[in-house]
């Protein structure tokens, strides 16, 4: 009765896992080496059928596990997707309106200016008219800076600052 004999590493090259996995599944299972080949401990073929019975059941496990994990990490992303949708739209509403107040603002801003260079324009024409009624009589320029302060302005600082 010939049985293959395997040592941990074998093992684990044989199902694609760790040295660790190996020895962890052999101490879950209680498993005693068949022999030594100096320090190496060898499993037999029925050793081995457990070892690969129970990692394959950790693997599926694992995989459960992971499509849990996958769908409840779907089902995150589109709570988050969402709330950053509602998030862009309320930015793109505030936007909106930001740039409808900066436009009026600009119109206003528009109707001002032109209403100063109305007024300052008006203000131009009449001192142009003032300067050539002036310009007529000199004697009523010089009786104007002759005058005497009236006694509104003879008041005291004080008095005319808290009337």
């Amino acid at each position: 009765m010939s049985s293959e004999l395997f040592t941990m590493s074998q093992i684990s090259h044989k199902l694609n896992v760790s040295k660790s996995s190996v020895y962890r599944s052999i101490s879950k299972l209680n498993l005693r080496e068949t022999s030594t080949r100096g320090k190496a401990k060898l499993y037999n073929q029925e050793a081995f059928k457990k070892i690969q019975k129970d990692l394959s059941d950790l693997n599926n496990k694992q995989s459960i596990d992971d499509s849990k994990n996958n769908s409840e990490l779907i089902q995150e992303l589109k709570t988050e997707v969402e709330r950053w949708k509602s998030e862009t739209d309320k930015r793109n509403e505030q936007i909106d309106k930001l740039t409808q107040l900066l436009d009026q603002s600009q119109r206003l801003q528009l109707d001002v200016q032109n209403k100063l260079k109305k007024l300052e324009s008006n203000t131009t024409k009449s001192r142009e008219n003032d300067s050539k009624g002036d310009k007529n009589n000199p004697d009523t320029n010089i009786n104007e800076q002759n005058k005497k302060p009236s006694s509104e302005t003879q008041k005291s600082f004080w008095k005319r600052l808290f009337r």
